[in-house]
This record gives structure tokens, sequence and C-alpha cells, in this order.
């Protein structure tokens, strides 16, 4: 089977040659400002670990560059964009009301397309290649001070809709054209980012209001010119992340290993979309989260190559039996440049996990 045939009987619940598999992280921060750079990286990683898919691997802030957003290039391969904002793009709710729509032909925009462009060029649509967006109130939020003030942009939403509301509307249709550009260039599909942490803070009310109602408008514009739409629901807990599940999407990821959240088989009875996970994307050792919860480490963690293998055996087929055949196995956000040198051994385990079948 090519790795879209593979997917695509993993979305119609059909039996495979092996399992479907994929990853991600932020693995591109030092050439992802350039789209020849990050087309070659990218398509080198795919020839490398063959994954089923591609998701494509831009930096988290991509989309507030045009609007302003300045961010400092990394200096190594750990240095993650979303600790590097050195201003941001709205520093008072005033401001919202300055901001005008991006030309996606220019600019940061321009480059994402550009790189899509490449990479389905190359595959010639034989890797689905899901080009990556996030909602546009989490555009906002990460406008407004990201992961570390997230309070921020839900007073805007709260106390100054006269000057949110224009620009949240404003910023969807700016998503709406990014999105069908990406489609225009080769995508299959969507990873759709949402976090669902602040949807908690934003309380479901709120959500629905200035969340949903902009994000279903999105997807439902791309959604019959697309076939594998994957919606990431990003941190939060078990409760929260079933505001997601009636998203007209293919495709559900959430870190199912988590403290609080659903297990994939707690998940297969909320849903009979396609479930992406199953294994533990964290590095290194355990911890505990900004919120207290306890984290264990990868399942790629340790330096005994057959302890490791017989690890990811196990947790594969648990996750398979808990999911049935609409079922990819990947981790459950990100997964960190630590974990790189595992993923042949990875392959290796899907490949005989098929062979056994």
């Amino acid at each position: 089977m090519t790795h879209k045939e593979r997917l695509q009987a993993v979305v119609e619940g059909k039996k495979t040659d092996r399992p479907a598999f994929a990853a991600w992280g932020p693995h591109m921060n030092l050439i992802d400002r350039n789209a020849k750079d990050f087309a070659e990286a990218t398509i080198q990683y795919q020839n490398t670990y063959q994954f089923d898919f591609i998701k494509l691997m831009p930096n988290g802030m991509y989309f507030t560059e045009d609007f302003g957003q300045q961010l400092k290039p990394a200096e190594h391969i750990f240095d993650d964009t979303w600790m590097n904002v050195e201003k941001s793009a709205i520093k008072d709710p005033h401001e919202w009301a300055k901001l005008k729509m991006p030309d996606i032909k220019k600019g940061a925009l321009a480059r994402e397309i550009e790189v899509c462009k490449r990479v389905n060029d190359y595959f010639q649509g034989e890797v689905p290649v899901l080009a990556t967006v996030f909602s546009p109130y989490i555009w906002m939020g990460e406008m407004t001070g990201g992961f570390f003030h997230p309070e921020t942009i839900i007073a805007h939403f709260t106390y100054s809709e006269k000057y949110t509301r224009p620009a949240l509307e404003m910023i969807a249709e700016t998503n709406a054209r990014l999105m069908e550009a990406f489609v225009d260039a080769g995508a299959a599909g969507f990873f759709l980012g949402y976090q669902c942490g602040m949807a908690k803070l934003m309380g479901k009310e709120m959500f629905d209001e200035y969340a949903r109602k902009y994000d279903v408008m999105n997807i439902e514009a791309v959604k019959d010119r697309t076939w594998f739409n994957m919606a990431h629901i990003c941190h939060g807990d078990a409760e929260t992340s079933e505001w997601f599940l009636d998203y007209p999407v293919d495709a559900f990821n959430w870190a199912d290993q988590e403290e609080g959240q659903h297990s994939i088989a707690e998940m297969r009875k909320l849903t009979d979309k396609v479930l992406v996970g199953g294994l533990n994307h964290a590095n290194g050792r355990s911890y505990h989260d900004l919120a207290g919860r306890y984290l264990p480490s990868s399942d790629f963690a340790g330096s005994n190559r057959e302890v490791i293998k017989a690890r990811i055996t196990r947790k594969v087929k648990a996750a398979l039996e808990a999911g049935g055949p609409k079922t990819v196995i990947s981790g459950g956000c990100g997964w960190s440049e630590g974990s790189l040198p595992r993923f042949g051994l990875w392959r290796e385990v899907m490949e005989e996990i098929g062979q056994e079948a």
C-alpha cells in the first residue's frame, strides 16, 4: 500500500497492510523561515521516516507575523518559536481596530503556501500533506501574549467586543483564504490546532460564540475539497475535549496518555471518527506540567533498544485494540527532537505488527 492508500483505508475503516503512523514536532526551527530550505527538510524528513501523512511543521506563530508579531530567529534546534516573541502584535484592545487583512500572496503566509506546494509537487499526491492552521481565537491569543497570558484575549473578548469582534471576523476570513490557497497547493487536508486549555478558560458560552462558530465556518469552506482534516485538541481535559467532537472533521488527535484525558477506548465510545494517538510523546523524565498534572516520560525514553521496542509494541497493539481499524498511531502533540533517533525503531515495530496480522 502507498501512504495515501493506507490512510484512506483507515478513514474507511478497512484493513491495512500495517498500522498507519505519523509524527511531527518543532523540528524545523532553524530553517522554517525559508521556503526552499523548509520544503527540502520536510521532504527529507518524510523520506527518512516514511510516515503515512505529512503534517507541515511551520513555526506556531507564522500567521501572526504578517499582523506585526515580531519573532526572534531560533539560535538552535531546541529554541522553540513560542518562546521567542520579541513584540506582540496587540498590546491594547483598541489596537484590534488598526489591523489590516494581510495579502496571502506576500510575507509569511505566502511562504507557507509555497512550502506546501513544493512538498506536494515532490510527492505527487502519494503522501497526504496536512497544512497547519489554528483557530482564529488561537491566532488572536498568540497576538496578545499566547501561552503565557491566555487571560488577556479572554478579557478582550469580554470587555472590548466593539474592537475584537470585527478583528475576529477579519482573521477568520484570512484563515479561510489561506486554507483555500493551501488546498490549491495540493493539501489533502488540515492539521487544525485547537487549544482546549484556552477553551476551558473561556467557558462554554464564550467558546461557542468566539471559537466554534468560526472554526466550523472555516472547516466547512474546504470540507468538500479535502479528505483528511484532523482536529488537534491540545491540553485541557476530557470534559472540555468533548466540545470539539461534533466538529466536521475526519480525525481527532489529543493527549490520550495524559492524566485527566480520555483514553482511546473512552474516546471510541464517543465518536466513530479516526483516532490519532496511543503513544506518549513527552521527552525525558516524568514531570508535572504548568497545570500540575503528572505526565509520564516518553515511550521512547531509555537506553535499552529491546525494552523500548517491547514497550512500543505493547502500546501500539493496545491502541489498535481500543480504537479499531480507524486508528492512526502517534503521540498526543509534537514529538521532541530527542525522539527522532527512535523513529526508525518505531517504524520497525509497525512493519512487524503488519506482518503478524
